[in-house]
C-alpha cells in the first residue's frame, strides 16, 4: 500500500514552496554586475529611432485623421492637449453634501450621454426615412 492509502502524506497541509530550490537566502548574486544603469530596452530604442526619423510625419497623419473624424486619433490628440484628470473626492463638514455632489455629477453625465444618444438615434432615423 502507498502512503496516501495509509494516511496523510508528510507534505499534506503544508503550503508548497515557491521558487527554485537551488536558491537560498543570503547566497551570492548570480549576476553581480546586473544590467548597466541607463541601458535601454530594445523596444525603447526602436520607438525612439522611429519617432526621431518619422515622428513629424506620424504626428501630422494623426492630426489629419483626427480632423477627418477618426475617433481614436481625436482621442489621442485630446489626451495630449488636455490630460485626463482623476476624480477628486470633496470633503465637507456635512457628509451628505459630498455624496449629493457626486450623485449630481453622475446624473449630469447620464443626461449628457442620453442627449448624445438621442441625437445619434435621430440622425439614424433621418437617414432611414430619407432612403424610403
Amino acid at each position: 500500500m502507498s502512503e496516501t492509502e495509509n494516511g496523510p502524506s508528510e507534505n499534506e497541509g503544508k503550503p508548497k514552496k515557491l521558487g527554485n530550490p537551488n536558491f537560498y537566502k543570503g547566497m551570492p548574486a548570480l549576476n553581480p554586475e546586473g544590467r548597466p544603469k541607463g541601458s535601454l530596452n530594445k523596444y525603447t530604442k526602436l520607438s525612439r529611432e522611429l519617432m526621431s526619423s518619422k515622428g513629424p510625419e506620424i504626428v501630422e497623419k494623426v492630426i489629419e485623421l483626427a480632423l477627418e473624424g477618426d475617433r481614436h486619433c481625436l482621442k489621442m490628440c485630446i489626451d495630449r492637449i488636455i490630460p485626463v484628470s482623476k476624480a477628486v473626492e470633496v470633503k465637507h463638514e456635512h457628509e451628505d453634501l459630498g455624496i449629493n455632489i457626486i450623485i449630481e455629477s453622475v446624473k449630469a453625465i447620464e443626461r449628457l450621454e442620453e442627449a448624445e444618444y438621442k441625437t445619434i438615434e435621430g440622425t439614424i432615423m433621418e437617414k432611414i426615412s430619407d432612403e424610403y
